[in-house]
């Protein structure tokens, strides 16, 4: 919580309302100076004019002693109140003893009684604490961030329903979805079911206890598009129901219910939500709202095993999360069997979406041509659901469509999918990347072509913009490309035929300009990508890409990059760390980073390294296919893998370049994908596995 609500809160508070509070011995316990207490905030406690619960305890101090007195709960996020014995405000103090914890250290004006307030810094909030006053003071911690509590909405207790709603006047994620935290007193051994009802939004139930300690989540088990969570107490620590949303941007209202005793469970996947309500927000910095997500018009649309379709994409479709169309259709699914579903079209670059009982899976490009292919076994008879969309790039594609449901698990193929096979203008990014789309742009050597990098561009997986130029060379002759602008900062990338490992660069030019100089080994086309560097996210602007004959060094000149806001890959403060020959357990939430780009979740995590030692990073994950990202000092782009670890996990081997912290991001290949992991750091190179993923199998 911030300093200055509770400065505020206080300032009125303990003028007006401390007078009030019982000032007789018997309300108080006593304290002595250097022997810690415990208590708890119960339900029963008295009440600041905020809601927040307190308990008073008084102690003998000297004049002229220094004292310090500290509060911690794992429960609430810790307030401490240092009075006089009238109850005059003294000191207080919110999170200065790190981790949300409470301390203030204070000089005693006279040899008197004095009052500490033992206080939760959000309304409602319980649980258990440890108070302690000690004489003179004790260094501050490195460290006193809050994380893991928050704003709390208010109490319900099991037999109580409540009604709310989830806007702009309440709190909100930073992936956009609103949420509202309610405080559940329990005792030991009692089962309870809770409840969280609407008809104008999507809701999710996530039950935790502490500092973002999460027990269990749900989204449609109360039926539709209702959530339920049942769960049986082990102790009696307070609990917390964060009630919030299944999309982003939805608003509306919602009934919690905290109902005794077993209530049955629906399976996941027959949530159809069709509420009339649209959320909405403004776009850009004026006033004009526009649909974010809308909901699908007519009536479900149905296939069966071994049936083709025809159908039509169209804006009055849903408009999906990343401003794609979607439109969902429905399987009913013979419980065991193995099923390939074939998304194929002429008019848009198709991405295709699967989920259901035991199935959550994603595809681009892995059909016959440009279709898009998903090969499953489906143990459960469903329902399931099968998205059919888009690609992002371009944007809000629409058009014609054929839908098949194969009774048999067809392989992928591999790289079948050409830029001729491609709808007009059809990008490739869909759920994991981009494909440049437009009219072809080509330089020769000898040209200097002036170009411009714009928002309509392919949105390459780190959140730059790319455009693609094509030049053809002769083998066995050297070029130089080099790529400046004074809008951006540039990085410059080359692949084609006969060039095996990665090829890019950032300031081996002139000033800031990126250069690439090297011999061309076949005669044939080569693809030119011109980018920016990710200090400045979705940079765009002006640029000059030059071909000439012949080799040329790089050239170390001071770069004075042009300015822009900073906003890296994942921004995440106080993150965890791993080191060095650690394994760490972890999950992946919806309340984790939400990267639009590509519609997954990331986590990240701080490992230190040291220059030219080499590591083998492994991410592996039985809920989702594994993805990794690591950045860092004298890392350009970040480093990426997908499925070297084997059984679609990943592994990423390399070496450091500096001295310094690393960022390691855990990701998804798969949109919306959450689950548990294993994440760990060796010593050394490992192989790379070259099975293909398969999670079907």
């Amino acid at each position: 919580m911030s300093a200055s609500r509770r400065l505020l809160v206080l300032a009125l508070a303990a003028i007006a309302a401390f007078a009030a509070l019982p000032a007789t011995l018997a309300a108080q316990v006593p304290l002595m100076v250097g022997r810690p207490a415990t208590g708890r905030l119960l339900p029963s406690d008295p009440t600041f004019p905020d809601s927040t619960h307190y308990k008073l305890y008084a102690f003998v101090g000297n004049r002229g002693d220094t004292v310090t007195a500290e509060l911690t709960s794992d429960d609430f996020d810790a307030n401490l109140i240092l009075t006089d014995g009238n109850g005059n405000r003294l000191a207080s103090d919110d999170d200065s003893d790190g981790k949300c914890n409470a301390r203030v250290t204070y000089r005693l004006p006279d040899a008197a009684n004095y009052r500490i307030y033992a206080n939760s810094s959000y309304r409602s909030e319980l649980g258990s604490f440890r108070l302690t006053v000690v004489k003179g003071s004790r260094p501050a911690p490195a460290d006193t961030s809050c994380v893991g509590f928050g704003r709390v909405a208010g109490m319900i207790k099991v037999g109580q329903n409540i009604s709310g709603a989830l806007n702009d006047s309440g709190a909100k994620f930073t992936d956009s979805i609103y949420f509202a935290r309610w405080i559940l007193p329990v005792q030991a051994n009692r089962t309870f079911t809770i409840d969280m009802m609407s008809d104008d939004l999507d809701p999710f139930l996530r039950l935790e206890r502490g500092h973002r300690d999460l027990i269990v989540e749900n989204d449609d088990g109360g039926g539709g598009c209702n959530a339920r969570i049942v769960y049986t107490t082990t102790e009696d620590r307070p609990l917390r129901i964060i009630a919030m949303t299944a999309s982003k941007n939805q608003q509306g209202t919602y009934t919690l219910r905290v109902s005794d005793g077993v209530s049955p469970t629906s399976p996941k996947g027959n949530c159809r939500f069709s509420s009339g309500a649209v959320a909405s927000r403004p776009i850009g910095g004026g006033g004009t709202l526009l649909p974010v997500s809308t909901p699908a018009t007519g009536s479900d649309h149905a296939i069966a095993p071994g049936q083709t379709v025809t159908g039509r994409i169209t804006t009055a479709d849903e408009l999906w999360i990343d401003t794609t169309y979607i439109q969902t259709w429905t399987l009913t699914a013979v419980a065991g069997s193995k099923y390939t579903v074939d998304l194929s079209s002429d008019e848009f670059d198709p991405y295709l979406m699967v989920d259901g009982p035991g199935v959550n899976d994603g595809d681009l490009h892995s059909g016959q041509g440009c279709a898009a292919r998903i090969a499953a076994i489906f143990p459960e008879a469903g329902p399931y659901r099968i998205r059919v969309n888009t690609t992002t790039h371009p944007l809000r594609q629409t058009g014609r469509f054929t839908l098949s449901v194969i009774k048999d698990s067809l392989p992928k193929i591999e790289g079948d999918c050409s830029p001729s096979q491609r709808p007009t203008g059809g990008g490739g990014g869909g759920g994991g990347g981009g494909g440049g789309g437009g009219a072809a742009r080509t330089i020769a050597s000898g040209q200097t072509m002036t170009g411009q990098l714009t928002a309509n561009d392919e949105l390459f997986p780190d959140t730059t913009y790319l455009q693609r130029w094509t030049f053809t060379a002769v083998a066995g002759r050297a070029y130089t490309i080099d790529l400046a602008s004074d809008d951006f900062e540039p990085y410059l990338m080359v692949e084609g035929p006969g060039i095996t490992e990665f090829q890019g660069n950032m300031h081996g030019g002139s000033g800031c300009a990126a250069r690439i100089s090297r011999v061309f080994p076949q005669s044939g086309s080569y693809t030119i990508k011109v980018n920016t560097t990710t200090a400045v996210r979705r940079a765009t602007g002006a640029f000059r890409l030059t071909v000439t004959d012949g080799q040329r060094d790089k050239i170390e000149d001071a770069c004075s990059p042009p300015s822009g806001a900073q906003e890296p890959l994942i921004r995440e403060t106080g993150l965890p760390t791993i080191t060095i020959g650690q394994t760490v357990q972890g999950r992946l939430t919806r309340q984790d980073v939400f990267r639009e780009i590509d519609s997954t979740y990331a986590q990240s995590w701080t490992l230190r390294g040291t220059a030219s030692q080499t590591v083998t990073i492994d991410l592996e994950s039985d809920d989702f296919d594994s993805y990794l990202f690591v950045m860092g000092p004298g890392i350009a782009r970040s480093n990426q893998d997908n499925d070297s670890g084997g059984n679609c996990n990943a592994r990423l081997t390399m070496t450091f370049p500096q001295s310094g912290d690393y960022q390691v991001v855990v990701n998804t290949d798969g949109k919306y994908a959450t689950g548990a992991f294993t994440l760990s750091v060796t010593n050394g190179a490992k192989p790379k596995s070259l099975a293909r993923c398969r999670r079907d199998q």
